[in-house]
């Protein structure tokens, strides 16, 4: 967590060199963290003014390149078409990780499959994958509940 903040810190300070109002817009996952971290920020540097709004990955992303807001919060990689849309602007994009998360897969106790590759994770959530029988399970269908 204080490896993550110091990050944060480190971004705002740099991009709030003549410390204007900076405007941070994305993903609602790095949201809560990037929140307290801007408070902090214009605690240590009073004259500072940092505005921070969530709205999801694609919204930060898309206001980098429409230039209203300045810094992008992500929780995955720049898409390629995002990376095209700032190359044909003339922007050079840069992806600075702060954290990382983790997924969490849960399935019924009654479940005879105990582990899966991460392959087969994604093919599951993409719909590739949508019965248990094809992981080496019961003849069953997979449900998957995710909060997106």
């Amino acid at each position: 967590m204080k490896t993550r903040k110091l990050l944060l810190l480190l971004a705002l300070a740099a991009a709030t060199t003549g410390m204007q109002a900076q405007r941070i817009k994305g993903s609602d996952t790095v949201l809560p963290i990037a929140q307290q971290t801007a408070e902090r920020f214009m605690t240590l540097n009073p004259s500072a003014r940092v505005t921070v709004t969530g709205g999801g990955t694609g919204v930060g992303i898309s206001a980098l390149l429409d230039q209203t807001t300045d810094i992008a919060m992500a929780s995955r990689a720049i898409k390629f078409s995002e990376k095209m849309k700032a190359k044909a602007a003339g922007e050079d994009l840069a992806e600075v990780p702060i954290a990382y998360d983790a997924l969490a897969v849960v399935v019924h106790p009654s479940n005879p499959v105990k582990q899966l590759t991460r392959q087969q994770l994604e093919d599951i959530f993409r719909g590739k994958v949508t019965n248990w029988q094809q992981v080496g399970g019961d003849d069953r269908k997979i449900v998957v509940y995710s909060r997106e």
